[in-house]
């Protein structure tokens, strides 16, 4: 089965006082219809720039190379104008903070209803019931006030479920979510999780979640992608992924999270951080921060190649699936 979303060798770069810096480096990764594949790493991995690729909202002085298919149309080749058509019809997107993505001087109402009035060609008074019954689904309570309201008016919870009312408001294929939950009260969180749950399961919509927390990947992902500068270091299924971790990286995402089977004073770090992007080491992108370094792993930079168990890891440490 072909899938909804095939991306391959992916490649962004941006020009920087004439350099050109690469941002995304060889991504590849495939979402099918129906499932949800949460993108992971630290900030600085590369994570965002992936969801704005894909959307194509990078700027004139972004450069993309490479492949994103979508149902079988190649994006990277589409007209602008042909993008407008396809961008919260077919592929929406829950960007980050909703404060900064909302219009501060457009109500409530007239944001949401401008992607219904331009994909589906409803009338203003058409737009402005649905919007109200779009608010409802997502749990807003006053849908009928708040579609008169602005976005300052509204708390940030509340905003972002106005977020995903208007990403949802044409019934997307495909849903790009960037770190939906972040800086909202676990409450709130948790109730933004099943609104999500429920958007796919009654729409059966795919969907890209992007995210640092891997307790959100635990609860909502069928699989996962690690990101590190840039790349793809391992790919694997949810259950496979919290159960044997391959890439060092991994590891140590995993061995930070807090547990309460584990009584412990001090959560374990990765030492170091995510390299610059004019500073990548010669080999291995992670070699400098990691307790397995070899030789091999700062003179080259490993294959992303299948390993045992049916994931995808690039690491020295596994050679055709058999671990050194």
């Amino acid at each position: 089965m072909a899938a909804m979303l095939h991306i391959d060798q992916l490649r962004t770069s941006f020009a920087q006082s004439g350099k050109s810096l690469t941002i995304i480096d060889g991504v590849s990764l495939t979402v099918q219809a129906g499932e949800t594949v949460g993108i992971v790493g630290e900030s600085g991995c590369g994570k965002s720039v992936t969801s704005l690729s894909i959307m194509r909202l990078l700027g004139k002085n972004a450069e993309m190379t490479g492949s994103i298919r979508f149902e079988g149309k190649e994006l990277l080749t589409l007209s602008e104008k042909e993008m407008q058509k396809i961008r919260g019809n077919e592929i929406a997107m829950i960007f980050q903070e909703p404060m900064t993505s909302l219009n501060p001087l457009q109500t409530i109402g007239k944001q949401i209803g401008e992607p219904l009035r331009r994909h589906l060609g409803l009338s203003k008074q058409a737009a402005k019931e649905r919007a109200v019954q779009l608010l409802r689904e997502v749990g807003i309570p006053r849908a009928e006030e708040i579609v008169g309201e602005y976005p300052h008016q509204l708390s940030g919870g509340m905003r972002q479920r106005v977020m995903i009312a208007m990403a949802m408001a044409c019934s997307p294929k495909l849903l790009i979510a960037d770190e939906p939950t972040t800086a909202l009260d676990v409450t709130i969180q948790a109730q933004i999780l099943e609104l999500m749950k429920k958007v796919r399961a009654e729409n059966h919509t795919s969907i890209v979640l992007i995210t640092h927390d891997l307790g959100v990947v635990a609860e909502m992902c069928h699989r996962v992608i690690v990101m590190y500068a840039g790349q793809i270091v391992e790919e694997a299924e949810v259950t496979k992924l919290f159960e044997e971790p391959k890439h060092p990286y991994t590891k140590g995402l995993l061995n930070s999270m807090p547990s309460v089977s584990v009584d412990a004073e001090r959560l374990e770090a990765i030492p170091g951080s995510v390299p610059l992007l004019h500073e990548m080491p010669a080999g291995c992108r992670f070699a400098p921060r990691c307790s397995h370094v070899m030789d091999i792993c700062r003179e080259q930079n490993p294959q992303l190649l299948p390993v045992e168990g049916g994931q995808k890891c690039r690491c020295w440490l596994y050679q055709e699936g058999d671990e050194r």
